[in-house]
């Protein structure tokens, strides 16, 4: 069975920026990581093409699934999602991308404290691709994580970990 909409991926892309990002959560989270990238299916075309919502540097963007040399792992049969995320994903398209996101959470990571720190982190005005799914999830009912976690604290290992990946 291939993903339906409001299922989540996480990805290797390959990228150089995603080694740094993978680094980065290898240190925050104590344990390794390949995951680098987040996404979530909006839809499943009559031609059975599979659309993603995935940030990217430029914003949020709606295009179809185009990972598939890469390794990733969908959540499709694993944890249950909404489908209605895959449409609530579709009104963040355009939402920029903030690698100040990045510096948030690895100050609360590290339990610096900062001025407005977890209002930063909870902003829909600004996303990572690991928060774009969260809230996404979250806006169609279904919360990923009942760990008590602040609202946007989720980085894509956190997606792969939930996976098992």
């Amino acid at each position: 069975m291939g993903p339906r909409p409001g299922d989540f991926a996480v990805v290797n892309t390959g990228a150089k920026t995603g080694e740094y990002i993978e680094d980065a959560e290898t240190i925050a989270d104590r344990r390794p990581t390949e995951w680098d990238h987040a996404v979530i299916c909006s839809r499943v075309d009559a031609n059975g093409t599979v659309w993603i919502v995935e940030a990217e540097p430029g914003g949020a963007v709606e295009t179809k699934w185009h990972y598939e040399d890469r390794p990733c792992k969908w959540s499709t049969g694993i944890i249950t999602t909404s489908p209605a995320a895959g449409a609530a994903a579709l009104k963040y398209v355009g939402t920029p991308y903030s690698f100040l996101d990045y510096l948030a959470l690895t100050l609360h990571t590290f339990h610096i404290p900062a001025p407005g720190l977890r209002k930063c982190i909870a902003s829909t005005g600004h996303m990572i691709c690991s928060q774009l799914v969260d809230q996404a999830e979250k806006d169609a009912g279904t919360h990923l994580f009942s760990d008590g976690r602040w609202p946007g604290y989720v980085k894509p290992s956190d997606l792969g970990h939930l996976l098992g990946a």
